[in-house]
C-alpha cells in the first residue's frame, strides 16, 4: 500500500476526551452517526499534516476543546493530537524524510504530533520567565507546535511539503473550482505539459487572427464603443478604460489558461452542462490524476486523500462503481460517509467506527479484524447484499433468519422498545454460523453492542443429536476452558424426562447469556407457543382457511402448553407453518405481537399480581420457553437506553388489547 496513516491519539480536542485508533486502514471508511466527530476527526488530521493550514488556523479556540475538560481553555487544557505514519520499510525517500520523524524501526513508524497548549514562559521587564497565573486564560496565552519525532525542536515542515494531504469537504462547489484557474487541478495537469512553443506561437497568432476577423464586424465595433463610454464616464478620464472584445489572451504563455475540459468530441457539454454529482467525480478524478503525475515527478513522497461526504449528488450505482474502485487502488484515501451504499463495497478490513459516549467519542476499526481469508471474503458479500446496516448499528441483534427477522421487533415494540430510534439493527446470519459475525462485532472489531438469539434443537434430530443450539453456543463462548466445560457439561445433560434435565440446562443457558448468547428451546415457533398461542393460531387462520390445517396448528399450540410433548403434533404444527414459508408466517404473527399488551400478558404467565410489582429480569425468566427472547431484548435495551426492556411498559390504547381469538 505505501505510507499511509497507521495510528491516531486524540486528547481534548472537540468530540474527543482521548480517542485512539490502533491499526488505523490504509483505505479508511469512518462511518458513525450525526455530530459523532466524522469531520473532526479529519481536522484533527489537517492540523498535524495539512501545509495550507496557516498559523491562524492552527490557534484553537473555546469551542475547539472538549466540552467534557473540567477546567476548559481557560483553565488551561492542554490538547495533542498524534498521527503516526507507517508502510514505508521498503521507501529509502521516506525514510530520509521522515528520519527526525522516526520511532520505531521494525516495522518503521513515523510519529507527527500537534499541542496546544498554555505558555510556559511569559514576557517580563527582566525577560522570559516562568510565572504561574491565577486569571483566565484565552487563546492568547496559548502555543501551537508541530513537531516531529519526540522531541519539539525537531521541526516538521519539511515533512508536511513531502507528504501530500488534500481535504476536499462535504458539499463542495466543484463546478467553480474547476472554472477557477488557481483551485483548479487542471491547472496542475496542463502547466506540467511540456508543450512545444512553436506550436503554442502558431496557436496565439491563429486566435489573434480570429478575434481580428471577429471585430471586423460592426455590431461588435458597436458594443465595444457603448461600453467605452460607458466605462469611461463612470470611471472620469483616468485610469483610461478600453474594452475590448475577445476569445482569450493571445499571449503564447498565458494560451493554455483557455484550454476548457469538455466531454463530448464535439466540444460542446462543459462541466456547466453536466450534473453537481458528476461534477464532483470529475474533480476528484482531475486530483487523483494530479497527484498521481506529481508523485511520478517526485514532488514528494506520498499522497493522502481525504473526502467528506463524497455521495452527495451521487446515484447509488455510481456509488458503489466508484469508491468500489477508488478504495482497492491508488494513494491512501480517507472517506466520512452515511452512505450504505459505500460502506457494502468497501473492503471489509478499511472501517472505522466512531461512537458517542458519554466521556467523549470513541472509536473502532476493522483493519486487524482476527478472521480467515474465507470468512472475510463471505463478510464482504454479507455487508454487499444487506448494504452494510450492520455497520451504522447503535446495537445488533444476531438472528438465524427471516423469521426472527420480523419477531424480535416486534416483541420489542409490544414493550415501547422502538429499535430503529436507537439503531438497534436485527441481523439474519442466514444459518447458524455466527462466529464470523461476533468477531466483526467484538472488541477486536467494531466493538458494537450484541447479542446472538438462536434455536435451542434441543430434540433429537434424524441422526439422534440433541441439544444442537446448546452446543452451538458453547462453541461461541469467548473464553476457551469454559467453552470446553460447557461442551462437556452438555454431553452429559440427563434425558428430557429425568427431573434434573431442566434444572443442568437451564444453569448451561444462563452462563451463555453471560456472554450475550441466548439460546431457544427448540425452534422460534414451538417456542413461542404457551406464551403467543392465540396469535400463533389467528395468524395462520388469517393465511390458510383450510380447517384441518387450523386444527394442527391449534393443537400444536395445546401441545407446546403441556409438561410433555409430542413430537408428532409438535412436527405437524411445524409442518403447517413451513408450508406457508416461515417468514411469510412471521410477516403476519408480527403484526399480532406488536399489538399484544405485554405487560399484562407478562404479568399473567410469570403469575405476578399487582401492577405495581416490577417487571424485572426475574419476571422475564418465568416465561418458559420464550424467555430467551425478551432477556436478548432487555440486554440490548440496557445496552443503548440504560433501562431494563419492560421499565416503562407500554400502556395498551384501544388498538391494543390482547388477540382473544380462539380461546
Amino acid at each position: 500500500m505505501g505510507l499511509h496513516i497507521s495510528r491516531i491519539e486524540i486528547r481534548n480536542f472537540r468530540n474527543f476526551r482521548h480517542l485512539v485508533i490502533d491499526d488505523f486502514p490504509a483505505h479508511a471508511v469512518i462511518v458513525g452517526e450525526n455530530g459523532v466527530g466524522k469531520s473532526n476527526l479529519l481536522e484533527a488530521i489537517r492540523l498535524v499534516l495539512d501545509p495550507s493550514l496557516s498559523d491562524a488556523r492552527r490557534t484553537l479556540r473555546e469551542e475547539d476543546i472538549w466540552e467534557g475538560h473540567p477546567a476548559g481553555l481557560a483553565g488551561g487544557a492542554e490538547v495533542t493530537i498524534m498521527v503516526e505514519l507507517g508502510g514505508f520499510d521498503d521507501d529509502a525517500d521516506a525514510q530520509s524524510v521522515l528520519s527526525a520523524a522516526l520511532v520505531n524501526f521494525d516495522p518503521y513508524i513515523a510519529r507527527l504530533t500537534y499541542r496546544f497548549t498554555p505558555r510556559a514562559e511569559i514576557a517580563t521587564a527582566s525577560g522570559p520567565r516562568v510565572e504561574p497565573t491565577v486569571r483566565r486564560l484565552t487563546a492568547k496565552d496559548y502555543d501551537a507546535v508541530v513537531f516531529a519525532g519526540a522531541s519539539e525542536t525537531n521541526d516538521v515542515r519539511a515533512i508536511r511539503r513531502e507528504v501530500a494531504l488534500r481535504v476536499l469537504p462535504a458539499l463542495r462547489d466543484a463546478e467553480a473550482d474547476l472554472h477557477n484557474w488557481r483551485r483548479s487541478p487542471l491547472r496542475d495537469l496542463l502547466e506540467r505539459l511540456p508543450l512545444d512553443p512553436v506550436n503554442l506561437e502558431a496557436t496565439a497568432s491563429a486566435i489573434a487572427t480570429a478575434v481580428d476577423q471577429l471585430t471586423q464586424d460592426d455590431n461588435i465595433t458597436k458594443l465595444e464603443g457603448h461600453l467605452t463610454d460607458r466605462l469611461q464616464a463612470m470611471f472620469g478620464p483616468r485610469p483610461a478604460m478600453r474594452p475590448t472584445l475577445g476569445f482569450t489572451s493571445s499571449k503564447p504563455d498565458e494560451l493554455i489558461r483557455a484550454v476548457r475540459l469538455f466531454f463530448d468530441t464535439a466540444r460542446r457539454q462543459g462541466i456547466s452542462d453536466t450534473s453537481l454529482g458528476s461534477a464532483n467525480v470529475i474533480y476528484l478524478g482531475l486530483l487523483l490524476e494530479a497527484l498521481s503525475q506529481q508523485r511520478l515527478d517526485e514532488e514528494f513522497i506520498a499522497t493522502l486523500v481525504a473526502v467528506e461526504e463524497p455521495e452527495a449528488h451521487l446515484h447509488v450505482t455510481l456509488q458503489r462503481h466508484l469508491f468500489k474502485y477508488l478504495l482497492r487502488t491508488g494513494p491512501s484515501l480517507i472517506l466520512t460517509t452515511h452512505s450504505p451504499h459505500i460502506a457494502a463495497v468497501a473492503p471489509l478490513r478499511s472501517f472505522v467506527v466512531l461512537r458517542a459516549t458519554d466521556n467523549g467519542t470513541t472509536g473502532a476499526t476493522t483493519s486487524a479484524l482476527p478472521v480467515s481469508s474465507e470468512e472475510e471474503a463471505d463478510l464482504e458479500r454479507y455487508l454487499d447484499v444487506s448494504r452494510a446496516e450492520i455497520l451504522f448499528a447503535s446495537a445488533v441483534v444476531l438472528v438465524e433468519g427471516l423469521a426472527e427477522m420480523y419477531v424480535l421487533p416486534a416483541l420489542a415494540e409490544a414493550a415501547g422498545f422502538d429499535l430503529d430510534a436507537y439503531a438497534t439493527a436485527v441481523v439474519s446470519a442466514h444459518g447458524t454460523d455466527f462466529k464470523p459475525y461476533r468477531t466483526l462485532l467484538g472488541p477486536t472489531g467494531l466493538n458494537t453492542p450484541h447479542v446472538v438469539i438462536t434455536d435451542g434443537d434441543a430434540a433429537p434430530d434424524k441422526r439422534d443429536r440433541r441439544e444442537a443450539g446448546l452446543k452451538r453456543g458453547a462453541n461461541l463462548h469467548p473464553n476457551r476452558a469454559l467453552r470446553e466445560f460447557l461442551l462437556k457439561s452438555i454431553d452429559r445433560l440427563p434425558g428430557t424426562d429425568e427431573g434434573s434435565y431442566r434444572t443442568i440446562r437451564e444453569s448451561i443457558t444462563v452462563s451463555l447469556q453471560g456472554t450475550g448468547i441466548y439460546i431457544g428451546e427448540q425452534t422460534l415457533e414451538t417456542d413461542l407457543g404457551p406464551l403467543f398461542g392465540e396469535e400463533i393460531i389467528q395468524a395462520f387462520k388469517e393465511l390458510n382457511g383450510n380447517a384441518t390445517a387450523i386444527d394442527e396448528v391449534r393443537r400444536g399450540v395445546a401441545n407446546e402448553r403441556n409438561t410433555t410433548i409430542d413430537p408428532d403434533v409438535r412436527a405437524q404444527m411445524l409442518k403447517r407453518i413451513s408450508a406457508l414459508g416461515k417468514g411469510r408466517f412471521a410477516q403476519r404473527l408480527a403484526a399480532h405481537l406488536a399489538q399484544v399488551d405485554l405487560g399484562a400478558r407478562i404479568r399473567a404467565a410469570a403469575q405476578i399480581s399487582g401492577d405495581d410489582v416490577p417487571l424485572d429480569e426475574h419476571a422475564l425468566r418465568r416465561l418458559g420457553t420464550a424467555s430467551y427472547l425478551f432477556l436478548a431484548l432487555d440486554d440490548i435495551s440496557r445496552a443503548v437506553r440504560g433501562t431494563s426492556l419492560l421499565a416503562n411498559p407500554v400502556v395498551p390504547s384501544a388498538g391494543r388489547q390482547g388477540n382473544d381469538a380462539d380461546q
